[in-house]
């Protein structure tokens, strides 16, 4: 028989053994969320944000008004809300280039998740938590992109932390404000901040009214109505302190517009504007293996599974979470874009929803049984670590998402931008995909601008339609068609199109009379009319490297 030493001494080092380990659990799982988010640079929307960035701080920190790129749009305004995110993503360059840029990104994307973790499930088991975290971090990590989202989701996850923690501690609300001030001058998701605190309030009305009953929590004391209206009228006055005032607070609406009543025609030319169903339908089944599509199709499943299991488990059900996940299910549905921004908000649901059903009296789980689930799932997470660092995962995910830092190899048409900027080239310049538009921007802008580039902030659907007319042109060899090269008083731009995207129009190009490929490399084509070549002297220039953008075959 054991001494009373050795029984008191045993749950006390088996809790502190299951405390390390669950520890352990939640620094692997942040760890692996890291990892997964630390692969090379390839949103072209990197360039303008940080050219931008640049011309604020030559410009005593003031904002653009107008468009400083186009030649098209030189009179539209431009409501740039990124101008915060610009800020600091030009610092992060200036100091450390590409690499500090994405080593930031993927610390404020996991310290996002890290807060989504804090924010619900304290009854779910570690073990479990991180296993209904593996398909969120998934999504997350599929546009874990340097782009001013990565901060909307660090925000969004600490308005998420704070419609579940803000009944316990009541004034964290009066931090609310603040966070959306900073939010409403770095994104225009910031209005996704305003859906939390109205599904909150929507949430409040509806168990005021319950008192109890009809499966809802009862009402709390804290906050108070009074509170939360002052709280909220501070939001709202929050939104409107930016550098636009009440055009950047409604803002928003512009671009929901464009890919709810607009979206077939925006879907139809930007890939990130495809609905999940459009993306299976026009591309079959290889698309419905996409492990992304169906990390974003699970997470839903489990997320609407814990309504459920909730419901028959407790009869309980919360009119917030219900109210998050329609609505964060409707931006998913609508734009593929939105997949980490659903699966944040999906991931606190499952778990709080998981948490809240079985927060009942129970008989706790053999010491012995919780370490092996502990350890069983540190194991997991190592092999998922395993595998993100060695490329394994990403050959299985796609092959476009490989461990490492600095930019995507032969992805940027930086050579092409920097030779079209050379002394005596056109001052204006045509550059087909519209993304790439940024890297000619980056290395030519004030001297040189563009038809149109990838903000569709400025760049409205008559522009829109009219570069894509031209790509239609440039396709078929007719590219005199086009308005734009028909301006005899006006020097013809200088055509640049790259070569993953621009295939048809490259080689349509190269029939086209007149016109002559005086650059190329596995990046981007660069075309002038033979007038302007002569005028610079530039022979015609093999076309083969535009052939292997990915480098030359092995032999």
């Amino acid at each position: 028989m054991p001494s009373p030493s050795t029984s008191s001494a045993s749950p006390i080092a088996d809790a502190r053994l299951k405390r390390a380990w669950e520890k352990g659990v939640f620094i692997g799982f942040l760890l692996w969320t890291y990892v997964s988010l630390c692969y090379p640079l390839r949103d072209t929307d990197f360039w303008w944000h940080l050219k931008t960035g640049e011309w604020i701080v030559e410009h005593g920190f003031s904002v653009p008004q107008v468009d400083l790129y186009t030649f098209t749009e030189v009179t539209t305004p431009w409501i740039d809300l990124h101008w915060g995110f610009q800020l600091l993503i030009t610092l992060l360059y200036h100091l450390g280039g590409a690499n500090l840029v994405i080593l930031v990104k993927a610390a404020i994307i996991t310290a996002a998740v890290g807060v989504a973790w804090a924010a619900a499930g304290r009854s779910v088991p570690v073990w479990a938590k991180a296993a209904l975290w593996i398909l969120p971090v998934i999504c997350i990590a599929f546009r874990g992109y340097e782009r001013p989202e990565m901060l909307s989701q660090l925000f969004l996850a600490m308005w998420l932390w704070m419609a579940r923690r803000v009944e316990e501690r009541p004034k964290l609300v009066w931090l609310l404000p603040l966070l959306q001030l900073v939010w409403v001058n770095c994104h225009a998701l910031f209005v996704l901040g305003l859906v939390v605190g109205a599904c909150y309030v929507v949430d409040c009305l509806a168990r005021d009214a319950a008192q109890g009953r009809w499966g809802l929590e009862p009402p709390v004391p804290q906050p108070s109505a009074r509170t939360l209206i002052r709280v909220g009228a501070l939001v709202v006055l929050a939104c409107l302190a930016n550098p636009y005032f009440d055009e950047g607070a409604l803002f928003p609406l512009t671009l929901y517009r464009k890919f709810t009543v607009d979206q077939d025609f925006y879907s139809f030319y930007i890939g990130e504007f495809h609905r999940p169903i459009d993306v299976i339908r026009q591309y079959g089944w290889r698309a419905a293996a996409n492990v992304f599509l169906l990390a974003e199709a699970g997470v839903f499943c489990i997320a609407a599974a814990s309504f459920v299991w909730l419901i028959v488990r407790r009869r309980r059900w919360s009119v917030l979470r219900l109210l998050l996940f329609i609505g964060f299910s409707h931006l998913a549905w609508e734009a593929i874009r939105n997949i980490n921004i659903f699966a944040l908000v999906a991931g606190v649901v499952a778990c709080e929803n998981f948490g809240e059903a079985i927060a009942v009296d129970q008989p706790a789980s053999p010491p012995r049984k919780r370490l092996t689930l502990l350890r069983g799932m540190a194991v997991i997470l190592a092999v998922l670590i395993a595998a993100v660092v060695s490329g394994q995962w990403n050959a299985f995910a796609g092959g476009d998402r490989p461990f490492g830092l600095g930019e995507a190899p032969r992805w940027f048409i930086h050579d092409a931008a920097r030779f079209a900027g050379r002394e005596g080239f056109p001052r204006r310049a045509f550059v087909a995909n519209n993304g790439q538009a940024a890297v000619y921007i980056y290395h030519n802008w004030p001297e040189r601008r563009v038809f149109m580039d990838a903000r569709l902030e400025v760049c409205g659907r008559k522009t829109f339609e009219e570069f894509n007319e031209i790509l239609r042109n440039m396709a078929t060899g007719n590219i005199r068609a086009a308005p734009l090269f028909q301006q005899d008083e006006v020097e013809p731009p200088v055509v640049i199109l790259d070569s993953r995207n621009s295939r048809d129009q490259i080689n349509g190009m190269l029939q086209t009379p007149g016109w002559r490929l005086v650059f190329a490399d596995h990046a981007a084509a660069v075309f002038l009319t033979d007038e302007q070549a002569d005028r610079l002297s530039l022979p015609k220039v093999d076309h083969q490297p535009l052939l292997y953008p990915d480098g030359p075959p092995d032999k």
